[in-house]
């Protein structure tokens, strides 16, 4: 704002002058003297000049304002979580279009110590291959070695650069490669050129090209960081994953009867969440309360979870315990605290009638409410060693019966929406 206030100042000034000069100008020629003609003639060319003068301080305003603007651009870039493909983009177009360059490339530090080109562009933000630009190592080599930045007005006649043949057959007059450094540490260089005579790189883009290289090179390294902890962060949920899965294999092992349901009723319970809208940041932690659904039950004696009669109401209760030996289990566990809903309120009953807690209604967390109906329809459509699993047309027509008392009437309704294939090849999955 200040700088925009001098600029104003200052034109204002050189247009107040003319005004003045113009002023004289006219009463002089009132005066009728014969050697006013000649004076205003000088004062004619005077007014001409000082409107040169005006238009070159505006031009140099505007390229003040595009450069600071191009900076603050690349400054954005530092504190974004773009990837590295598209910072490098916006730092190669930024470039160009700040150094008024026809063609530049940038170049990257890999890990065996060598600089491979990444990105290369031209005015109207067309890729180029690499070896459009033929350059000689010797500019790269002396920039890294030396770090400071290589200027050229007049690349053909310049001993640095006399004997490349990229230069006589590019016509280059101007060059500029600055390096691009983070605390001290080169991770790599930026070059942009020019033909036209107009085009040339004066010695004040030396500060230019290096103030923007300095910013460039934070926020290409920032994103380096950003991809480098998103792949790492990739690598742990895999790993998160792997647990998870082996938790459920040794539930499946231990419990021979119910193997394979805890596969169906994850895809199934995603498919319907998926149905009813909720989005894929939900999914995952309805999928990990899906696959967890009965760890509690780890914590059941073999003697009661694997009996083959009838339970007492003693072991009747301890069994329904699970929920709650689940919730003890995973809530220590932070990132799976988003997904204790299913394990510890896959049980409760919408009209309150269910267990650990007795919750009813939309008190009862809505993965909870969506798993319940998925849990029942496997568990009745799949065959168990002491009977046969019921015909789906009987358990849907069940489920339609307990919605409002056991169930969520719209979940109910979403659920029966789908199609006979649709539950049929989930219920292939073991």
């Amino acid at each position: 704002m200040a700088e925009a206030r001098t600029e104003q100042i200052v034109l204002d000034e050189i247009a107040s002058i003319q005004k003045k000069m113009m002023q004289v100008m006219m009463r002089l020629t009132n005066t009728g003297n014969p050697q006013v003609s000649s004076v205003n003639l000088e004062l004619t060319q005077l007014v001409r000049g000082l409107a040169g003068i005006k238009d070159e301080v505006q031009r140099h305003y505007q390229v003040h304002h595009n450069r600071m603007d191009a900076l603050m651009g690349v400054g954005s870039l530092v504190n974004s979580s773009l990837g590295l493909k598209r910072v490098l983009d916006e730092v190669m177009d930024t470039l160009i279009i700040l150094m008024k360059a026809e063609r530049g490339f940038l170049m990257l530090r890999d890990e065996g110590g060598g600089f491979r080109v990444q990105i290369a562009r031209d005015a109207k933000h067309h890729d180029l291959k690499e070896d459009v630009f033929a350059i000689s190592k010797s500019i790269v080599r002396q920039v890294v070695e030396q770090g400071i930045t290589v200027l050229t007005t007049n690349a053909k006649e310049d001993p640095r650069f006399g004997q490349q043949a990229s230069v006589a057959a590019y016509q280059l007059l101007s060059i500029l490669c600055a390096p691009l450094k983070v605390k001290d540490d080169l991770i790599g260089v930026i070059y942009v050129d020019n033909r036209a005579q107009s085009g040339i790189f004066q010695n004040d883009d030396l500060e230019m090209i290096s103030s923007f290289a300095n910013q460039a090179a934070v926020a290409i390294d920032n994103a380096r960081l950003f991809e480098s902890l998103q792949a790492s962060n990739k690598e742990l949920q895999e790993a998160y994953q792997a647990t998870l899965e082996g938790w459920v294999r040794a539930l499946d092992l231990r419990d021979k009867e119910t193997e394979g349901h805890t596969k169906r009723v994850t895809a199934l319970t995603e498919k319907l969440a998926r149905k009813m809208g909720l989005n894929e940041n939900l999914l995952i932690h309805i999928r990990r309360g899906a696959l967890l659904h009965d760890i509690g039950k780890m914590a059941i004696p073999d003697g009661i979870l694997l009996k083959p009669g009838p339970l007492t109401d003693e072991e009747r209760t301890l069994i329904q315990k699970h929920p709650v030996y689940a919730y003890e289990m995973l809530s220590p566990i932070r990132f799976l605290q988003p997904a204790l809903d299913i394990p510890y309120c896959h049980h409760e009953k919408w009209n309150g009638k269910g267990y650990p807690r007795g919750l009813s209604g939309e008190n009862i967390p809505l993965a909870a409410r969506i798993f319940a109906v998925v849990d029942v329809w496997d568990a009745l459509v799949s065959d168990r060693p002491y009977r046969k699993g019921l015909k789906p047309a009987d358990v849907k027509q069940k489920i339609r019966e307990d919605s409002g008392s056991h169930f969520d009437p719209q979940v109910v309704e979403a659920f029966l929406g789908f199609d006979d294939q649709t539950l049929k090849s989930t219920a292939k999955i073991s």
